[in-house]
């Protein structure tokens, strides 16, 4: 990840924009008398990466081997549904399309956040279910695309 360097005098002066930066994916580092004090990170990469590092402290409660269900997201805070999708996504038990269905963002944003980050991306269904899902995920995304126009 490539990170830009600004002075604490900078960010005061420069708030909105740094802040804009941050948010097309730039992270920024602030520093004070050429020190790092601090980093400035878009929340969605924020909670990826704490995801991640969830993931492989091992804190993982049992996976459903069929896969993530909707009902088990409801009423969890943004930290704990990005910690219960990456554990579905890092073990391989749910696929990229499913995993940003569960998360409500894009696949390509979703995509473009793990190339920057790190985040190994699975490629293509390595099953016939996987390919199904996958099938469902975009056909269910086609269809609110056009019920909302």
């Amino acid at each position: 990840m490539e990170y830009v360097h600004v002075r604490k005098t900078d960010l005061a002066r420069n708030t909105s924009q740094i802040i804009r930066n941050v948010l097309r994916g730039q992270p920024t580092v602030i520093e004070n008398h050429g020190q790092p004090e601090a980093i400035v990170v878009d929340v969605v990469d924020y909670l990826i990466l704490r995801a991640v590092t969830h993931y492989h402290a091992g804190n993982l409660t049992p996976l459903d081997p069929d896969g993530p269900r909707d009902t088990e997201f409801a009423g969890l805070s943004s930290q704990e549904r990005y910690n219960r999708a990456m554990d579905y996504y890092l073990a391989e038990q749910c696929s990229t399309g499913r995993m940003a269905e569960l998360l409500q963002i894009s696949w390509l944003d979703m995509r473009e956040r793990f190339n920057r980050l790190g985040v190994p991306l699975f490629f293509g269904p390595t099953t016939i279910e996987e390919a199904r899902e996958d099938a469902r995920v975009a056909s269910d995304l086609y269809r609110l695309a056009h019920e909302s126009k």
